[in-house]
C-alpha cells in the first residue's frame, strides 16, 4: 500500500485552478471548494434531518463533498460543458473513475471501502450523490455572486442567475430551504460569508513563502487528514469509539472564527500564559456570536464543532493532530527550495514527536511523511 498517495492528492488540490478563462477578482481551486461544498454539507445534514425528517448518513454526506472532486488532481478542472458534451461525457466519467479507483487502491485495504464511497461514487445517482451534486452548485452560486456583485463581471451575473434558478426549482427540499435562508435569514447570510471569505486569510505572514495557503486549503487539507486518521486509528487499531462525524464537523470549521480574527501567528497567541487565555476567549467569543446567529436547529453540534473544535474530546486532539501535521507538510514542501523553513520544520517534528503517541501520528511519521519527504528532494 502506499497511503501516501492520498496525502499527495490533498496536497495537490490547491493547484487545481477553477473559473481562471473568466478572469475572476477572487482566484479559486479545488482545494477551496471542496472545503466549502463539506461547510456546505455540515449545514445541509442538518436540514434534512431537522426540516425534511430524513435520517441520512451525514458522514457520508459530508465525505463526499469533502472528496468528490479530488480525481481533478490528474484530470485537472474540467469544464462543464465539456463534461456534458455527447461525445465526450462516456470517455471523462471512464477517466475519472479510473483516477479515483487508482487512489482509494493505493490506501490500506481496511480503508478502501469508506474512501469507495466517498470519492469513487461521490456524485452517483444515490440520494446522497445528489445532494453531493447539488451542493457543488450552490457553492458555484456563492463564488458567481461574490464576483458579480464585487466585479461586475458579466460572465458571472448570467452565471449567478442561471444557477440560483436552478436551486430554486431543485428537488432536494433542504437545498430550496437553505438557499431561501441564504436571502432572508442574517445569521446564514453571514454564516455562508465566512466560509466563502475564508480563502481571502492567507496563513505563514512574515514568512517567504513559495507555496501560497490560505485558511480554506487548509481547512481543506486538516478535515482530508482527520477523516483518513479517524478511519486509521478506527479500522486497523481497533478504537472503536471515535465518533468520525464529530471529528470531521469540527476539523472543516475548526479555523473558521479566523474569518474574523485573521490569522494571528501562534508564537504571538503563545507569548504568554496570559496572553494565550486572552486570545482563546475572544475566539471562542466570536465563534458562539456565528452559532448564536444562526437558526436554532443548528446551534447543538455548531457549538460543539466550531466554538469547542480542539476541546480535550479524543475527537478534539486528532484535529489538533491534524492541523500540527498539516503545518509539518507545508514546512517539508517548503524547505526544499527555501531554507527559511528548514527549522520551522524541525520545530514542528520535535513538537509532534514530543507530545503525540496516537497511532495515526506513529503511523504518518513512519510511512506517509517517508515517502512524501523521498517525493519532495529525490524525485
Amino acid at each position: 500500500m502506499n497511503n501516501s498517495r492520498f496525502t499527495s492528492a490533498i496536497i495537490g488540490m490547491q493547484y487545481v485552478s477553477r473559473w481562471n478563462e473568466y478572469c475572476p477578482r477572487y482566484k479559486d481551486n479545488a482545494a477551496s471548494h471542496s472545503f466549502r461544498c463539506a461547510s456546505i454539507a455540515i449545514l445541509i445534514g442538518i436540514i434534512e434531518e431537522n426540516m425534511c425528517n430524513n435520517e441520512l448518513d451525514k458522514l457520508d454526506l459530508i465525505g463526499r463533498a469533502l472528496l468528490h472532486d479530488l480525481n481533478e488532481t490528474v484530470t485537472g478542472s474540467i469544464k462543464h460543458m465539456t463534461k456534458k458534451e455527447v461525445t465526450l461525457v462516456g470517455h471523462i466519467q471512464r477517466l475519472e473513475n479510473e483516477v479515483s479507483r487508482d487512489i482509494v487502491s493505493r490506501l490500506s485495504r481496511s480503508l478502501q471501502p469508506h474512501f469507495t464511497q466517498f470519492i469513487v461514487h461521490a456524485e452517483d445517482d444515490s440520494y446522497i450523490g445528489g445532494l453531493v451534486k447539488a451542493i457543488d452548485s450552490f457553492d458555484a452560486m456563492l463564488f458567481c455572486m461574490r464576483e458579480h456583485q464585487l466585479d461586475g463581471n458579466p460572465y458571472f451575473r448570467t452565471k449567478y442567475e442561471a444557477l440560483r434558478t436552478e436551486l430554486a426549482e431543485s428537488a432536494y427540499a433542504s437545498i430550496r430551504w437553505l438557499l431561501q435562508a441564504s436571502e432572508d435569514n442574517e445569521g446564514v447570510r453571514q454564516f455562508l460569508d465566512h466560509i466563502l471569505n475564508l480563502d481571502l486569510i492567507e496563513r505563514w505572514g512574515g514568512s517567504f513563502n513559495l507555496i501560497p495557503d490560505n485558511d480554506a486549503t487548509h481547512s481543506f487539507r486538516v478535515a482530508a487528514m482527520s477523516l483518513f486518521n479517524g478511519l486509521l486509528e478506527k479500522e486497523r487499531f481497533g478504537r472503536e469509539s471515535i465518533d468520525l462525524y464529530r471529528l470531521v464537523g469540527k476539523a472543516i470549521l475548526h479555523d473558521i472564527v479566523e474569518g474574523v480574527s485573521g490569522d494571528v501567528a501562534s508564537p504571538i497567541k503563545k507569548s504568554s500564559a496570559i496572553v494565550q487565555e486572552a486570545f482563546k476567549q475572544y475566539e471562542e467569543h466570536v465563534a458562539q456570536q456565528i452559532v448564536s446567529a444562526l437558526p436554532d436547529m443548528f446551534h447543538p453540534q455548531l457549538t460543539d464543532f466550531i466554538v469547542h473544535a480542539k476541546d480535550d474530546s479524543y475527537e478534539g486532539q486528532l484535529v489538533d493532530i491534524a492541523d500540527k501535521i498539516d503545518a509539518l507538510i507545508k514546512s517539508n514542501l517548503e524547505m526544499r527550495n527555501n531554507p527559511h523553513y528548514a527549522e520551522k520544520y524541525y520545530q514542528q517534528l520535535l513538537h509532534i514527536q514530543h507530545h503525540y503517541e496516537n497511532p495515526c501520528v506513529v503511523f504518518f511519521l513512519a510511512y506517509i511523511l517517508h515517502d512524501l519527504t523521498f517525493d519532495n528532494f529525490v524525485r
